[in-house]
């Protein structure tokens, strides 16, 4: 195969935006993608709008490629820029922008392992592509792992913590009290539309039912746009092991909320049916490899600068209750009042 000065493992939107810059200094480059279109959690297949520093504070927006690319899916596209509404133009864009750069792009490639030349160098990503059943070999000079769950580092061997820490580590408040694996889980988005008309829903026998009363339903948000972010599963799965057993359940409490909607009392969808339904989970959380340096819950709080500066991040603590929607009796994010009914 090609040997590479810079090989990025990963397509999402960091990925993306590793292989444009490096692109752009004129470096030789590849992108591997296990999936058929770039853009990860915020792809047509999964539909996460693009949000930031943006998102959450007045006056604030976000820069460099990202804003490129932002920029130019809302020049080209008409549909709103929400959770579930995302649709194939961003697929394009990002594939757009990365032709321009000439980076040679290996979609539907799996990266499985590193290859090493020596403990503390790789030399190569061992990858196989699914349609043209090949396996192969990908050389380069650096490699950046985007891939989310930190697949190129583990397997080289790098360190890598997974779950929470305990409060006493960092002296962190919203830590538990000792370490575990409550971390945040994966969610499927579904997109409704009014049909101007009554439409019927009867769910699959396989659907979870969720009666009229149900108290899981009741401390989580209901609307008539989409972004049900909370039909989320973690603990008690491994977010990266049990991948597909999570995809099955997450589909079968998706159902489920959409037939107590349409079913269970009167809320306002009688007219709703349902146009998309997300098949490939959205992750949030797996492994962390081990940098220079852990950024804490208070470095955050206290705005703590650093002399090697690069970026600026403008997103609020944004924990989850662990288990997600199977935890029925708790609020989706435990920080929230379940009885203030204004944070729903």
């Amino acid at each position: 195969m090609k040997k590479y000065d810079v090989v990025v493992c990963g397509g999402g939107l960091a990925g993306v935006c590793a292989a444009i810059a490096a692109g752009r200094y004129g470096l030789k480059t590849a992108i591997v993608q296990d999936r058929p279109v770039f853009g990860g959690n915020a792809s047509s297949e999964i539909r996460v709008n693009i949000g930031g520093a943006c998102a959450n504070n007045a006056w604030a927006r976000e820069t460099g490629i990202i804003s490129e690319i932002f920029l130019e899916e809302r020049k080209r596209n008409f549909a709103p820029h929400r959770n579930s509404y995302i649709n194939s133009n961003l697929d394009l864009v990002l594939y757009d922008f990365l032709k321009r750069e000439n980076v040679d792009m290996y979609l539907n490639t799996s990266v499985r392992k590193a290859i090493m030349k020596r403990k503390d160098l790789i030399e190569g990503v061992f990858c196989i592509q699914l349609g043209s059943e090949r396996e192969f070999v990908i050389y380069g000079d650096y490699f950046i792992d985007a891939t989310g769950d930190g697949t190129v580092a583990f397997s080289s061997g790098a360190e890598y913590r997974i779950g929470r820490e305990s409060k006493k580590e960092f002296g962190e408040s919203l830590a538990p009290e000792k370490e575990d694996m409550g971390i945040m889980g994966n969610s499927l988005l579904f997109l409704v539309r009014d049909t101007g008309k009554p439409v019927k829903f009867t769910p699959p026998s396989w659907a979870v039912k969720y009666p009229k009363d149900d108290i899981a339903l009741q401390k989580r948000a209901h609307s008539y746009l989409p972004g049900y972010w909370w039909i989320e599963i973690g603990v008690p799965f491994d977010t990266i092991y049990d991948n597909e057993e999570i995809k099955h359940n997450l589909l079968a409490h998706l159902l489920g909320v959409w037939d107590h909607l349409k079913n269970e009392g009167d809320h306002g969808f009688e007219n709703f049916s349902l146009e998309w339904v997300g098949m490939v989970p959205g992750k949030r959380e797996s492994r962390r490899i081990m940098g220079d340096y852990i950024l804490t819950e208070n470095d955050i709080k206290e705005r703590k600068n650093f002399p090697d500066t690069i970026a600026y991040g403008g997103w609020f603590i944004d924990l989850h209750t662990p288990g997600g929607i199977l935890a029925k009796d708790k609020p989706p994010e435990p920080t929230l009042d379940p009885d203030d009914k204004k944070q729903f």
